[in-house]
């Protein structure tokens, strides 16, 4: 077992590492060190592989089991459920996630759902019993995903014409002469610009602003989303490790303050907050499922503003595609502001996106999107139906196993 473990957590470091080195810049951003944000990475990396280790143990475990493909699937979805939450999530590239020509279910069953069904796909193919059979149901769960209704949902009808802006710093009087100088009357800026003013609309020509700010409530910090002409807000959930709050209270602030690591111990906002007709969802609290469905449903429009300076090249470019799965997964517009790049409006229908803002060019994009009050089956129940079916056949395997002893 130990051996399986080890080619599991191999494979999947291997994985990682590739994909999320990013991790090591966002760490030496802020003067860590090359020492320490090596360890860490090495550390973070580390822990996420485990889980494909696990994985691999799980595959020799139950591969005698009845129904092992529905078994193998539901372990998948499983371990990828547990990585979105604990220790505080690390919900980033699901294995669903990875190709775009395979999103037809994301409005059904998400991204999650997604890699529950590549994983089934799989364990079909080599599966090698009832060949026919197995090879059959694998083919018709292939081309539902390459056919299936995320590649083709229709458009709202109710116009809206917005303009972002990608600002390349936090200069807030660049910011309102951007704003003022926009095309469209509604405009949305990035993440955190500025300490939340009510009297700001003032400094605004005939705009409606919807912006990200940090907000003061008492003694209290939040980063929300607010809009500048109502007041609405939405404060960020899903807080980022270290940079925006310390998981292990003040245990580490010693340690934090030697080697220059931000604590700024922000304050986490509610699960349920009050709707409006847009949403939004701040920086990496978009990955989240939960999070993503509650504030979705209802909505017209997402709003999805960050900064994504910190994090190195590649980081954007994948924050990117989460925020292209969250429109295929509710059908509605994603519009995305980001301080210095990526940023997009983003269709449910690729073919409708507009234009990128790339990283480090300052400018604005105007476009008119549709809005859609509708929630998908997704966004109406997440995960929950997938997730009992997979601990249900979890279950199965289990009894199995004990029933074969």
């Amino acid at each position: 077992m130990t051996k399986i473990f080890f080619v599991g957590w191999v494979v999947a470091a291997i994985f990682w590492t590739c994909s999320i080195s990013w991790i090591f810049d966002a760490i030496n951003y802020y003067g860590a060190g090359m020492f320490l944000s090596f360890i860490i990475s090495f550390l973070l990396i580390g822990y996420v592989s485990t889980y494909f280790g696990v994985f691999l143990i799980a595959l020799k475990f139950f591969r005698t089991s009845n129904y092992r493909p529905l078994i193998f699937a539901s372990i998948f979805f499983i371990l990828e459920w547990l990585r979105s939450w604990f220790i505080t999530g690390f919900p980033w590239l699901n294995l669903g996630i990875l190709n775009e020509h395979l999103w037809g279910v994301l409005p059904i069953i998400g991204v999650s759902g997604t890699s529950f069904l590549i994983v089934l796909i799989i364990s079909l193919i080599f599966e090698k019993k009832h060949i026919l059979l197995s090879r059959g149901a694998a083919s018709l769960v292939l081309i539902f995903l390459l056919f299936g209704p995320g590649h083709y949902q229709k458009s709202g009808k109710q116009a809206l014409e917005i303009t972002i802006i990608q600002p390349l710093n936090t200069n807030l009087s660049e910011i309102i002469n951007m704003t003022n100088n926009a095309e469209s009357d509604m405009v949305v800026w990035p993440e955190a610009v500025a300490f939340y003013d009510k009297d700001l609309i003032k400094k605004i020509s005939n705009k409606n602003v919807i912006g990200g700010f940090f907000r003061k409530q008492g003694d209290d910090i939040y980063t929300s989303a607010i809009n500048l002409k109502t007041g609405h807000s939405f404060d960020k959930e899903n807080l980022v490790p270290f940079g925006e709050f310390q998981p292990f209270g003040n245990l580490l602030s010693s340690f934090n303050k030697f080697f220059n690591i931000p604590n700024s111990n922000l304050k986490k906002g509610k699960t349920f907050q009050d709707k409006a007709d847009w949403t939004a969802l701040i920086c990496w609290e978009l990955v989240f499922n939960d999070t993503f469905t509650e504030r979705a449903k209802g909505s017209g429009y997402i709003i999805h503003m960050s900064n994504d300076k910190w994090y190195g090249e590649s980081m954007p470019k994948q924050h990117l595609k989460h925020a292209r799965a969250r429109a295929v997964e509710s059908n509605k517009w994603v519009v995305r502001s980001t301080l210095d790049g990526i940023s997009q409006f983003i269709s449910p229908r690729g073919e409708e996106s507009s234009a990128k803002l790339e990283r480090g060019v300052k400018g604005s994009i105007t476009k008119t999107i549709f809005l859609n009050n509708e929630d998908t089956a997704y966004v109406k129940y997440g995960d929950l139906p997938l997730l009992l079916f997979s601990f249900t056949f979890l279950l199965i395997g289990v009894i199995n196993k004990r029933s074969e002893k």
